[in-house]
C-alpha cells in the first residue's frame, strides 16, 4: 500500500507506477524547477543536472526503481514543494532523504515533513530505525535531525564526507 499522510500544512503521498499520464507529465515538468543547484547542493551526484525534461525522466526512473518517492505539497495548493525518499535495505531500517523547494526554507516545512513521517512510520510499525545521511557541511540538516531526536550514529568514509544519524522508532520489537 502506498505511503501517504497529512500534517497541518502538508499532503505527502508516494508516487506510484499507476499515476496518470497527466500526473507524470506534471511531475516531469516540475522536477527541473525543484531540483535546482541550490536545493541539491548537498545531495548525491545523481540529483545534480536535472535541468531538462529528459534528465527529469531519467532521474524519476532511477528514483522509482531504487526508492519510495513521496511528493510533498502544501494542503492549500497542488504544487510540489518537496520530496521525501525512503531507501529500505532490509526490514529493520529505512534510509531517508528529503528536499524542500528553496522558497520554503526556514519556514518549518522540513521539520513538519519529518515529524509527520516519523509519526506515520511509528504507526506503520515496519521499521526499527530511520537513518538519514547528511553531508558534513550541511549544518542545517544535521541540526534539524538532532532537534527531532536523531543521534549521530556513524561517519561514512572520509571521501564521502557524510555523517549518518539514526532515530529509533521502536525499542521493544525484537530484532530479526
Amino acid at each position: 500500500m502506498p505511503i501517504s499522510f497529512d500534517t497541518t500544512r502538508l499532503n505527502v503521498a508516494e508516487v506510484t507506477l499507476d499515476m496518470t499520464a497527466c500526473q507524470r507529465e506534471a511531475l516531469l515538468n516540475t522536477l527541473p524547477q525543484l531540483l535546482t543547484p541550490t536545493v541539491v547542493e548537498n545531495l548525491p551526484p545523481y540529483f545534480h543536472g536535472v535541468d531538462t525534461k529528459a534528465a527529469a525522466q531519467r532521474w524519476l526512473s532511477r528514483m522509482m526503481s531504487e526508492s519510495q518517492l513521496l511528493l510533498v505539497k502544501r494542503r492549500s495548493e497542488d504544487a510540489i514543494i518537496g520530496m521525501l525518499f525512503i531507501f529500505g535495505d532490509d526490514n529493520k531500517d529505512a534510509h531517508i532523504g528529503y528536499l524542500v523547494d528553496e522558497q520554503y526554507w526556514r519556514q518549518g516545512v522540513a521539520s513538519e515533513l519529518l515529524q509527520g513521517f516519523m509519526h506515520h512510520a511509528r504507526q506503520m510499525g515496519s521499521w526499527l530505525r530511520l537513518i538519514g545521511g547528511v553531508a558534513t557541511d550541511n549544518a542545517a540538516s544535521a541540526t534539524l535531525l538532532q532537534k527531532l531526536g536523531f543521534v549521530k550514529a556513524y561517519h561514512c568514509n572520509a571521501r564521502d564526507d557524510v555523517i549518518f544519524y539514526e532515530y529509533r522508532l521502536a525499542t521493544q520489537r525484537s530484532e530479526v
